[in-house]
């Protein structure tokens, strides 16, 4: 009797695992990518993300306002920056920008829903900052910036 029941359980797990509406459930939803910000960098799980739908969490553990952009580069090639260090976003093609979330502030979270082809990504913080004294800071070229490929 025993036997039995164990049997019957097993089979109604793999019946429910291979529902229909289970498995399109968990495709309609995709990956999650939780990307922690901080000065002046950029940390992000799980390693590998796949091609498909993705869900950025942005959660800045620092106590500066961060922002995070995702954009497509060609395997080696470098972004295009200004004078000042930052990303010149105005040069990189629509086609390549998948998505941002601004103004992420101290100890908050952002989520930014794109779906990625495979390629190479760059995810980075854009901000720059004139410090009291005048000095630019830009968040990008003190190296707040990873990148990944989707596969």
């Amino acid at each position: 009797m025993r036997r039995l029941s164990l049997v019957l359980v097993f089979v109604l797990a793999l019946l429910t695992l291979a529902a229909p509406g289970a498995t399109a459930a968990t495709k309609s939803k995709g990956a999650k990518v939780d990307v922690k910000l901080y000065e002046f960098g950029v940390r992000r799980k799980p390693a590998f993300v796949a091609a498909a739908k993705v869900t950025f969490r942005a959660k800045n553990i620092g106590v500066e306002k961060h922002e995070l952009v995702v954009v497509r580069v060609e395997p080696g090639a470098k972004l295009p920056t200004k004078a000042d260090g930052s990303v010149d976003e105005e040069a990189i093609p629509e086609a390549d920008k998948m998505g941002e979330v601004a103004n992420v502030k101290p100890k908050k979270v952002k989520t930014l829903r794109t779906t990625l082809d495979p390629a190479r990504y760059v995810l980075f913080c854009n901000i720059v900052d004139t410090e009291k004294d005048g000095t630019v800071v830009s968040h990008y070229a003190k190296g707040m910036h990873r990148s990944f490929t989707a596969g």
